[in-house]
């Protein structure tokens, strides 16, 4: 009897500490207005974090959460900002811990899948993310926001096709997201006509405004352009006799010869540039200063004078340099003076590059994106009918 007393005694005791610490757990703050909810925090941490001002959303989410300490979607909201600080580790507890409290979130699901697409690390991180927004789907199959960021996910892995479903998806549900994931959808279109045909020319077409140096590469990548250099420009080999040296003479003073291009040593591209600069196409030659100058961003009309020097140079055809010039011009924003106003009208008469449909202005200072400029490749190749 007096075992069982002490046990009993134990027990009380236990549930005693168990209360305490029950009581002694994390207490939501007091709403301080009918706004001042956890809801509404999320909701603008997340507008925050799309502007990127990460220490504001934070601020949001961490409200959100002393608010309604059991509020999953503010756990998730700071793993989104940790994974755009990088610190994936915190980011993928903060997104678990998120999703244990709110299972049946579709927030908490959906930014999942986005912290993974932030890392995308290993070979499996495309179908990773995308079961985190299936998941979301399964609990909401028309969430726009869910269908968007697969399109999302889709697109950084390269999988096209699947972007253009997902994307497509979105703008039928007509809701949220529907003009983000329309201009998405176009150009993950425009990918899948260009159909690029390296890794590097992949990731290329995703980037908005290219510089020269990425020319260089989607031109030796994706048109393989050295490949036309060695069959247009057949090597001439020096067979003109020369006696031998006397090996007695005084050796003349060596000039030391500058390089070249003298800005792309250590350059990402560096191996590619070399190539371009071989290859003496104009306009991404290096300037009479021997700069290459690679991060310079390429112009429509930059784009069309490079076309148009290799057209010229793959047809022989040495009149097309001037067959525009004296001409009226047939656009309203390009002067028939314009240095590259040859170029253009070239490209648009060969259905290369195209004006806008609507005004017939050709915007020959916008930036050329990745997409564009893989498209424009593929669009010569098939007005000149080369068959790689």
């Amino acid at each position: 009897m007096k075992i069982n007393h002490f046990r009993m005694l134990g027990l009380l005791l236990a549930i005693a500490m168990l209360v305490v610490l029950v009581g002694c757990g994390t207490k939501a703050i007091k709403e301080q207005s009918v706004l001042d909810t956890p809801e509404n925090h999320f909701s603008r941490g997340m507008t925050e974090f799309e502007r990127g001002n990460l220490d504001l959303a934070m601020k949001e989410f961490d409200r959100a959460k002393a608010l309604n300490p059991d509020y999953g979607e503010a756990y998730s909201g700071m793993a989104l900002v940790y994974a755009k600080k990088g610190d994936f580790k915190k980011a993928y507890d903060f997104a678990d811990k998120g999703i244990d409290k709110s299972g049946k979130s579709v927030d908490c699901r959906i930014i999942k899948g986005r912290v993974i697409t932030f890392e995308r690390k290993g070979d499996k991180w495309v179908e990773k993310a995308a079961k985190e927004f299936n998941k979301a789907l399964k609990i909401n199959p028309n969430s726009s926001k869910a269908w968007y960021y697969l399109g999302i996910t889709y697109k950084q892995g390269f999988q096209f096709a699947n972007a253009v479903n997902a994307f497509r998806k979105v703008v039928e549900l007509k809701g949220p997201y529907s003009t983000e994931a329309n201009a998405e959808w176009e150009l993950v279109q425009k990918i899948e006509r260009a159909k690029p045909g390296t890794k590097v020319g992949a990731k290329i077409a995703l980037i908005p405004k290219i510089d020269r140096a990425d020319l260089a590469v989607l031109l030796m990548e994706e048109l393989r352009l050295m490949d036309i250099v060695k069959k247009r420009r057949p090597q001439v080999y020096d067979t003109r006799f020369r006696a031998p040296e006397d090996p007695t003479k005084l050796q003349a003073t060596k000039v030391a010869q500058m390089a070249a291009a003298t800005d792309i040593k250590g350059h990402w591209a560096e191996s590619w540039i070399r190539d371009i600069i071989n290859a003496q196409i104009s306009g991404l030659m290096p300037y009479p200063d021997h700069t290459f100058r690679p991060d310079d961003p390429i112009t429509r009309a930059n784009y069309a004078q490079v076309m148009q020097s290799i057209m010229i140079m793959i047809t022989g055809d040495e009149a097309l340099a001037t067959k525009y010039i004296g001409e009226p011009s047939r656009f309203p924003d390009v002067p028939a003076t314009h240095y590259a106003y040859n170029a253009i009208a070239l490209m648009v008469d060969r259905g290369i590059m195209k004006a806008d449909k609507m005004t017939g202005a050709f915007k020959l200072n916008d930036p050329m994106s990745g997409a564009d400029a893989l498209l424009a490749i593929r669009d010569f190749q098939n007005a000149l009918r080369f068959n790689f």
